[in-house]
This record gives structure tokens, sequence and C-alpha cells, in this order.
């Protein structure tokens, strides 16, 4: 007789698919993926209270802790927090410490999960963070961002002049990483402190202090004031964040998803 073949299930039996513990961590807003990695590495993630490899895959019924405390996963809506963060020049944004019961004191309401930061400024720069509790919501804007144009402000010393203004302007890269430069204007001071307005794609901070860096200036502040349609309210104070209104939300995919 041939043999039988295997009875399906019932859909509604059906188990998942283990999912790279990563993948799952990240989506439920407990840490990057990066971050999840680095616990691994660490010891200090544990599956059904075994140490994992890198590439673990989890299952519906296995249990994760991270330093020895339970990790409750939730399914992510795409509906988590999202929240606009003043950041101060040279004060690091510790998204342990927003996520424990001092949050109140960074201005910071308590997350489902864990903040997780998209696209994270330096330490040293500061302005506009974006936070979310959704980690499928901020891999889903991290990789649409390069998309977007953003608005920075300089406060720099040195010999400022039109001319080199205008080759920042015409720079394509800086130590090898491409940058793109919509606009530039300076705001001349007296001697040579002066501000200058930013207006670039897929440029990260860091490059614009690089690019200024190289040719002798210093950069004594940099400041994001605008990410895509989402910018820096003047009246939120440094070390104090919002929610982001649903017209702002709603903008901030649409441009991404347009891109």
């Amino acid at each position: 007789m041939p043999p039988r073949s295997p009875r399906a299930e019932p859909e509604g039996r059906r188990r998942a698919e283990p999912t790279r513990v990563q993948k799952i961590l990240s989506a439920a807003g407990v840490g990057s993926r990066r971050e999840v990695e680095r616990w691994i590495r660490e010891g200090r993630l544990r599956i059904n209270g075994e140490l994992p490899a890198l590439g673990a895959r989890l299952g519906e019924r296995d249990r994760v802790t991270l330093d020895g405390r339970l990790v409750r996963l939730h399914a992510a809506s795409g509906e988590g927090h999202v929240l606009l963060y003043h950041r101060a020049p040279g004060t690091p944004l510790d998204l342990q410490e927003a996520t424990s019961r001092a949050a109140e004191q960074l201005g910071v309401p308590r997350a489902r999960g864990r903040w997780l930061a998209i696209q994270r400024l330096p330490p040293v720069d500061g302005g506009l963070e974006l936070l979310t509790d959704d980690g499928s919501l901020a891999h889903k804007i991290s990789r649409g961002l390069h998309a977007l144009t953003t608005d920075y402000v300089l406060r720099m010393r040195g010999a400022l002049s039109d001319a080199l203004v205008e080759e920042f302007r015409a720079a394509v890269e800086c130590e090898g990483e491409a940058m793109t430069i919509i606009a530039a204007e300076a705001q001349y001071g007296g001697g040579q402190n002066h501000w200058l307005n930013v207006t670039a794609r897929a440029t990260r901070s860091a490059q614009v202090r690089h690019w200024w860096g190289a040719r002798g200036f210093i950069v004594s502040r940099l400041m994001r004031v605008r990410l895509g349609p989402v910018q820096l309210p003047r009246d939120l104070p440094r070390g104090r964040s919002r929610a982001l209104p649903p017209s702002e939300r709603r903008a901030l995919l649409e441009e991404i998803e347009a891109a």
C-alpha cells in the first residue's frame, strides 16, 4: 500500500515557524537587532535558561530572559508610541534609563517594551531625536530615512568664506562616504564665530562635522532641527519630549513610502 499522506493540521492549530530571536525582540520593541546580538555575546540573554547562538530561533513556548528578568513579548501592532525628544548637545541619550522608572526625569513616558532611537545622533550633537517602542515601526522608518531631507544648524569657528560654503554645497563625499548637500546658508558673525544652516539628504551629522573639521574649523555645536516633515518645536525645552501628533506621524510615513 502506498504510504499515507500526512494529515494537515487545522489552520488554528498550526504552530508558527520559529523565527530568529533578533527579529522577534526587535519587532517587540525590546531592542534593536544589533543590541540583541550584543546581549547574546555578553551572556546576558538566555532562552529557556541556556545561552543561545547568534542565529538561534525562537518558538512559541520558548522563555526569554535578559539579565535574569523575563522578557514579555508582544506582537508589534504598528501603533506604538512615537516621541519627539529634544536632546541637549553633549548629553548622551540613555535609552535604558528611558525604559526604567526614572523615565520621568528625562521627560519620556514609560514604553510598552523598550524605547528605540531612530537614527540616533552622536552624543556630541543634539536636537531632534525620534523614539518609538515599536520595533517594526522603527525598522520601517529607519529604512526610508535616506530619502528624507534633514536640516542641521552649526555653530562654528574659523575663517569662513562664500567660496568655502560653495565648496561644501558641491561636496559629494566625506571620508569615502557619499553625502548630498542640498542647501547651505552662512550667517557671518563677528570675528571667526559663525552659524551655518544646512539642508542635506542621506547625510549624517558626523559627516557634516568631519567635513568642516578637516578644513580647520571648530564645530562647537551641531543641532538637527528637522527630519523630513518633522520639525523640532521651538517651545520644546531641552531634555523633554512630546508625542508625535498623528498628522506628523502620518506625513512621515507617507513621505517615506512615496520615496
